[in-house]
C-alpha cells in the first residue's frame, strides 16, 4: 500500500519527533542546575518506561541499559575537550 512506511522512514520520523521534544525540554531547563536537569530527565525516563505496557519488560530494561551506555558515550564524546 502507498500509505505504508518502511522501517527506515518510520525511524526517521521518530527521530525527528524525538529531537523536537528534546529541544523543547532543553528550552524549559535553561538556567536549571545540573541536578535539576538530571532529575527532569530521570523522571521523564521513568515515567515513559513505566507507562508503556511492554510485552517483555526484561528486554525493555536491557534496551534501557544499552541506551544509557550509548547516551553516556555520546555525552563524553561531545564534551571531551572540557574533560581535559
Amino acid at each position: 500500500m502507498a500509505d505504508e512506511m518502511t522501517a527506515e522512514e518510520r525511524e526517521a520520523i521518530d527521530a525527528e519527533i524525538a529531537r523536537g521534544a528534546a529541544n523543547a525540554i532543553l528550552g524549559m531547563m535553561q538556567g536549571a542546575t545540573v541536578s535539576v536537569a538530571y532529575n527532569i530527565i530521570g523522571n521523564l525516563t521513568v515515567s515513559i518506561f513505566t507507562a508503556v505496557p511492554f510485552i517483555e519488560p526484561g528486554a525493555a530494561l536491557t534496551e534501557f541499559d544499552s541506551w544509557a551506555e550509548y547516551t553516556r558515550s555520546m555525552i563524553a564524546d561531545q564534551i571531551k575537550d572540557r574533560l581535559q
